[in-house]
């Protein structure tokens, strides 16, 4: 047993009882108090234990009794590498070793790891374990996370032990850091090896290919295969998701390097895979890798047009400028960044937003601002507003607004839909969709033509009509995807009860523009001219769209008569289209038909020396983002040309079209091809890959990028700006933060730890805010490193055994065995001593106050053993009656020894035997009559000067005896 402080700094304090000794020596002879010898030194004692009570009190004193309890953490690797069978060999040692447990106060916890680790059981007296109910990641083997959980489970007052059950296999963390905080803590680590019988195994490690290479060159690739047994195999190779080879080759137990050849293709970021299928080999999952190369050339556009006659006067012009130009339909583009990352610039060529796939829309964002491709915008009669790119995926990405600011700041179009819902439209339209389906669709897209200041309602009529969206300003495409949800079809046709629901509200709408699209199928009577021509009064229009051959012949007079169009459809998927194309027209903003010649707002290269512009006669009306930079512009200062910088790449709108419309003159200009190629110029970044040179490296579950920038001198660039994004996986991006760590060199490093295809790529602008130029890089994870090859890694155990001076395989019996490490149960005694000096404060006081004679003792026992025996067999009285009666007799007392002569009238309670003589009644006598008595003189009581002295002399009398009590 031992004392510890949990403050020791207070016990410099104790330096006071030294001065206590001293200062109460000096003035012993000095103090009016004369004590005795014994009371001197016994009164020092008491103040300095009261003193050092205080100090240790202070210095938060502890007792602390030593134990030999011992607490075993069992940590259990349940990563990957793992197989059941050495799971189930780390349990049975568990088990043998609780069996072995004889003493009552050790307990065990087990942790169970993988890439993190948790609590299996918290340290008690366990029974035996059947098995693992913990999910761990088992992706990576992290012994460091698993020792540190290990150690901060400990019970402070046991001996302590770690028991590391694994295959040492370590891939994340640094486990020896670790182990030596164990040792520091005089924590042993146990370690026990569990192998296993693992079949061969058979991988590829590496797949090494060029960073850059030129267009059409061979490419050399070089596979590094390592394999625990001789045997045979074949290789396929993948180039951008496409086999396009398979070689057999002999593996040698060891590493084989099995070199490839490939050919570079056109200009883009290829991605090259390799699967190796060997006989004999019992892991397949670890028989992959992949690599990336850049094949540097004339760039790669990618045009997407619906009609490929469109877009052919912008690729021969491109051609023209050295630029490589493909023509594909919104369907065949690739979707997969990827993809999208072999080609340099993506153009959609008067393509509408309902005809390019959702997947494809959400990617071009992410290809732009993450990967910093180039993206533009042709403009058309199905192009900006007009094509139903509002609150698309793409419009955040073009420098231009689709809906511009309403200068009248009023409401522009009321329009109003008024949807068959008879049982005819739930018949199919083809390819399990219904007519209802494609009417739902086509509200939507009709909604996709308006503006934030239009007002949108939905009438859905069979028999009868009601409103499934009621008038209102537009709402957002999750109310209108609800309010389609309730639509259903129904029974009867009857058009009138449609219109007129549409004819009641519209007149009430405020809007420059009332009008409403009569959607139907039916044979229906035509009974509402009626609420044509009032509706026609109101200024209120309505086109009409007749699904196929059987409807009413009357529809399209109906049309006429209000001032519409009429559209009979014979393909329903038409149907969609017909309603944006109705919205856009019947608006007349998105659209703008008129000559005019653009004018310069900014000057360009393309444009330098050219002193006259060709004329346009058609635009999609828009409006530049504030950081936009508007080049080409309009009469009214409407973007013709814009282009700005998203993310890390660039996007340009061109809201006329470059066909035979619009732009004719222009495509038939000399100097159009020039033009094209100042359009390639806006779009793709500044290039000085001479000196950015970007590299990625992987280590365990993390990558580094490595980002050097150098002048065409070979002298590194300070003062630069770097902005990197990463696309993972799964296709999203996250900023890189890259950290200066050297004279023109930038290090970042980001978390790689899902198997899969990573790009990077970053901007670098000098101190200036000029460009200095772009660069990609991308690295590959194949397979977790749990599936790499089952090497003996045992050396990493036994570090950890020797850091700590732990065992290596201990028998399970000697798990429990004492460790030796001094530890012991403590006790707080602050409190105790605290109550210790507080209760020496009285014996102080005794003997600083109490001056008791030792041969005044005995009679102070006889008179208490009186007092306590008197009060035991009288009987208890009143007190407060019991001081009046002493009051009393005291009293009487002194009257009868002062004042011997008095009358007996004065107290006639006290008769004595001179009153008797003197008293008639007492005495027998007759009493004299009343006047007799009168006139007898009384007796004479002596003066009052005599009164005086008998009653000082009675003070200084009880004075003396209260003074000799004190002294007693």
């Amino acid at each position: 047993m031992r004392l510890s402080f949990i403050y020791p700094v207070f016990l410099w304090l104790l330096l006071l009882l030294p001065a206590l000794w001293a200062f109460s020596l000096v003035t012993r002879r000095a103090s009016a108090l004369r004590l005795s010898r014994f009371r001197f030194w016994a009164l020092l004692i008491v103040r300095s234990v009261a003193l050092i009570a205080l100090v240790f009190a202070l210095a938060g004193a502890q007792v602390v009794r030593p134990v030999d309890d011992l607490t075993v953490v069992f940590l259990i690797d349940a990563s990957d590498s793992m197989a059941p069978a050495q799971r189930d060999q780390a349990i049975e040692y568990l088990n043998a070793a609780l069996d072995q447990t004889a003493r009552q106060g050790d307990k065990a916890a087990v942790v169970v790891f993988g890439r993190n680790a948790v609590v299996e059981r918290a340290p008690a007296s366990l029974d035996s374990l059947n098995q693992l109910n913990s999910s761990v990641v088992a992706a990576r083997t992290n012994i460091e996370e698993a020792i540190q959980l290990g150690i901060a489970l400990f019970p402070a007052d046991t001996q302590k032990r770690l028991v590391l059950l694994s295959d040492g296999r370590e891939n994340e963390g640094r486990s020896v850091e670790t182990a030596r905080l164990a040792a520091l803590r005089d924590i042993p680590i146990d370690v026990v090896s569990l192998t296993g019988a693992a079949g061969p195994d058979v991988l590829i490690s590496a797949l090494d290919a060029p960073d850059v290479v030129r267009e059409n060159q061979e490419i050399a690739l070089t596979a590094q295969i390592q394999s625990s047994i001789a045997t045979t195999g074949r290789i396929e190779l993948f180039a951008d998701g496409e086999r396009i080879g398979i070689e057999t080759v002999e593996i040698e137990a060891g590493t084989t390097f099995v070199p490839l050849q490939v050919s570079g293709g056109e200009t883009g970021f290829r991605r090259f895979e390799v699967r190796l299928e060997a006989e004999g080999d019992t892991q397949p999952i670890n028989n992959r890798a992949a690599a990336f190369t850049t094949v540097q050339g004339p760039p790669r556009v990618l045009l997407i047009a619906n009609n490929p006659e469109y877009a052919a006067p912008l690729q021969r012009a491109l051609e023209a400028a050295n630029a490589r130009a493909e023509i594909l339909g919104p369907n065949q583009a690739p979707a997969t960044q990827a993809q999208l990352k072999q080609f340099a610039a993506i153009v959609l060529v008067d393509v509408p937003a309902r005809d390019v796939p959702r997947a494809l829309q959400n990617a071009l964002p992410i290809y732009v601002r993450d990967q910093g491709g180039s993206l533009a915008m042709i403009g058309g009669m199905e192009s900006f507003g007009a094509g139903g790119w509002r609150r698309s995926p793409v419009a955040p990405a073009l420098p231009v607004e689709l809906d511009p600011q309403d200068r009248e700041e009023r409401a522009d179009l009321g329009l109003a839909l008024v949807i068959d819902r008879s049982g005819s439209m739930a018949d199919s339209a083809g390819a399990g969709i219904t007519k209802l389906m494609l009417a739902k669709e086509a509200v939507y897209q009709a909604s996709l033509g308006l503006e934030q200041n239009d007002q949108i309602g939905v009438v859905a009529f069979d028999t009868l009509a009601d409103w499934v969206l009621p008038m209102q300003p537009l709402p957002g495409l999750a109310d209108i995807e609800q309010a389609l949800s309730r639509l259903g079809d129904g029974g009867g046709t009857d058009i009138r009860s449609g219109v007129a629901a549409a004819a009641e509200v519209l007149p009430v709408v405020d809007a420059k523009t009332k009008h409403v699209i009569l959607l139907t199928d039916g044979m229906a009577d035509s009974n509402y001219a009626d609420l044509i021509d009032q509706m026609r009064a109101n200024q209120i229009t309505i086109t009409v769209v007749s699904i196929g051959v059987d409807a009413n012949p009357a529809l399209e007079q109906i049309a006429e008569r209000g001032g519409g169009r009429f559209y009979q459809v014979l393909n329903l998927s038409d149907v969609p289209d017909i309603f944006l194309q109705e919205t856009v027209t019947v608006a007349g903003r998105d659209i703008i038909e008129e000559a005019f010649t653009p004018a310069r707002a900014l000057p360009i290269p393309a444009l330098r020396n050219i002193n006259q512009l060709p004329p346009l006669y058609g635009f999609n009306a828009t409006e530049a983002r504030q950081a936009a930079r508007t080049i080409l512009i309009a009469p009214d200062n409407q973007p013709i040309l814009a282009q700005w910088q998203f993310g890390l790449g660039r996007s340009v709108a061109w809201t006329s079209d470059l066909k035979g419309q619009w732009a004719r003159d222009w495509v038939a200009w000399g100097e159009f091809p020039r033009f094209a190629g100042g359009l390639l110029d806006l779009l793709l970044p500044p290039q000085q890959t001479e000196g950015i040179a970007f590299e990625v490296r992987t280590d365990g579950p993390q990558a580094i990028l490595e980002l050097t920038i150098q002048d065409q001198e070979g002298r590194f660039i300070e003062g630069a700006v770097v902005e990197g994004r990463l696309l993972d996986p799964n296709d999203e991006g996250r900023a890189i933060q890259l950290t200066q760590v050297g004279a023109g060199r930038y290090r970042a490093v980001v978390p790689a730890d899902t198997p899969g295809v990573y790009l990077a790529q970053v901007a670098v602008v000098d101190s200036a805010g000029q460009a200095i130029g772009n660069a990609n890089a991308g690295f590959a994870i194949s397979y977790s490193p749990e599936y790499g090859l089952n090497s003996d890694r045992s050396s990493i155990l036994a570090d950890l055994a020797d850091l700590t001076e732990g065992r290596q395989a201990p028998e399970p019996a000697a798990v429990f065995a004492p460790t030796g490490q001094e530890v012991g149960a403590v006790q707080e005694i602050a409190i105790p001593l605290l109550w210790l000096a507080l209760l020496l404060w009285p014996f102080d006081i005794a003997l600083r106050r109490l001056m008791l004679r030792w041969h005044a003792v005995p009679a102070l026992v006889a008179r208490l053993t009186a007092w306590f025996r008197r009060t035991r067999s009288e009987p208890a009285a009143s007190p407060t009656l019991a001081r009046l009666q002493n009051a009393r007799a005291r009293l009487q007392d002194r009257v009868l020894r002062h004042r011997p002569h008095f009358d007996p009238q004065d107290q006639p309670q006290r008769v004595t035997e001179r009153t008797v003589d003197e008293h008639p009644s007492v005495s027998g006598q007759a009493p004299p009559p009343r006047s007799a008595e009168l006139s007898r003189p009384r007796a004479t009581p002596k003066s009052s000067a005599q009164g005086d002295d008998a009653i000082a002399a009675l003070l200084a009398a009880k004075q003396r005896s209260r003074r000799g009590k004190r002294e007693t």
